[in-house]
């Protein structure tokens, strides 16, 4: 009988480790890692497989800590380099979000507000006109504007700066005055550039509606004519290395370019993929390059990209390093204007989800992100205390169905 007991006392005991191990939470949050990284890892083996994308590196962080970080597809397909999580990727308007960080570091050193009229930093935009029409030879009819373009409408895209690609008739004046829209290995200075700019007219009177639109690349020379130094190096100075991203560049260093990833499209048969003609993708690597996008022209990788989110999440601060003061990440991540608005509202280059997207889903309230040209993308969702970063090297960057699957997968995983 004492014998039974005491087997029976052991089974017990068992049966409540296992009990207890189950509802383990780090034992779970591992079932959820694990579930996520399957079936994330077969949405991308399946498409790259499809070659719906030539490639892909997956990034996601939850409160700081790394759970999924993964490469899949070539690097060059043509040579059948494989892709590897190291590697440096073309992130192009994800740039605009270090512009405005580095705007509203210079607002607290009180070096500029951002109700300034712009012309006080760039004396060619005073007085800007209004586009009436472009004619045939590309000449245009204008009319005066009744206000001047503030920091804050080149903040949010209500400025009137359009880009080429949202209008034809800007896009005309865009290509007669050789303006550069980013991704340019020429020797022109980002000033030239912007002074070409401020030579055309607006869509419309500035802070009457929204347009994306070559604004960061104004605010890029606004940085320049405050801070003194060049776009590149104030970046580099004041976010980059604070944010040991140390894998991000504007040029590549010679030793570092068989790391940057080819770009490609739709083949013209209308099967598979081949490498992209149109932009100009050897930006990276130009030798005597003086133009710096403030819009467009960072490269770099998946971990290091999610720091920068990291720090907007963590209310300026990065592994104990102050980025921003918390005011100021407030401040760029609160509605800054009417327009445009549906599941988001729009901050300093970023949209950030409203009620009306939470409710919706997948992303909670607040979250907000960047994305950019060629099919890139990355989020930080501020209930989860998650960071998702995803690039692919695409022109047109139009496999947003892609991009809707990993964020449902992660959701569906992780949970709201």
């Amino acid at each position: 009988m004492r014998q039974i007991f005491k087997s029976l006392f052991s089974l017990c005991l068992v049966l409540v480790f296992l009990l207890i191990s189950c509802g383990d939470p780090e034992n779970q949050n591992s079932d959820d890692t694990a579930s996520l990284s399957y079936r994330i890892d077969s949405l991308f083996r399946s498409a790259v497989e499809n070659q719906e994308i030539p490639a892909a590196v997956a990034y996601i962080t939850v409160n700081e800590k790394e759970i999924y970080h993964k490469a899949f597809g070539w690097k060059i397909m043509e040579s059948e380099v494989p892709l590897a999580t190291s590697d440096i990727f073309r992130l192009a308007s994800m740039t605009k979000a270090l512009t405005a960080i580095s705007i509203m570091q210079l607002v607290e050193k009180g070096s500029l507000d951002l109700d300034d009229e712009v012309y006080r930093y760039i004396p060619e935009f005073e007085n800007p006109n209004i586009l009436i029409e472009v004619l045939p030879d590309s000449s245009f009819r204008s009319r005066p504007a009744e206000s001047e373009i503030t920091i804050r409408q080149l903040l949010t895209h209500t400025s009137g700066i359009g880009y080429g690609f949202q209008d034809d008739m800007y896009n005309a004046l865009i290509i007669k005055n050789n303006i550069s829209e980013g991704f340019e290995d020429d020797e022109r200075t980002s000033y030239e550039n912007i002074q070409r700019i401020a030579g055309i007219p607006l869509l419309f009177e500035p802070g009457e509606d929204y347009v994306y639109s070559l604004s960061m690349d104004v605010l890029g020379v606004v940085i320049e004519q405050v801070s003194g130094l060049r776009y590149d190096r104030y970046i580099q100075q004041n976010i980059l290395d604070p944010l040991n991203m140390d894998d991000s560049y504007f040029i590549l260093p010679e030793e570092e370019r068989y790391r940057l990833v080819s770009v490609y499209q739709p083949a013209e048969t209308g099967v598979g993929l081949e490498r992209t003609t149109y932009p100009d993708t050897a930006y990276p690597v130009a030798r005597h390059k003086q133009f710096f996008s403030g819009g467009a022209d960072l490269c770099s990788t998946a971990d290091d990209y999610s720091n920068i989110l990291k720090m907007l999440l963590n209310g300026g601060i990065y592994e104990g390093t102050r980025i921003l003061s918390e005011s100021s990440v407030e401040t760029m991540l609160a509605k800054q204007s009417a327009y445009a608005e549906g599941d988001s509202y729009q901050g300093f280059a970023a949209w950030i989800t409203n009620e009306v997207g939470a409710k919706k889903g997948p992303r909670g309230l607040g979250s907000f992100g960047f994305g950019g040209f060629y099919d890139t993308q990355s989020w930080a969702d501020p209930e989860l205390n998650l960071t998702a970063v995803l690039l692919f090297q695409m022109y047109p960057n139009n496999e947003y169905s892609i991009h809707q699957k990993f964020e449902d997968l992660v959701y569906q995983t992780i949970g709201k």
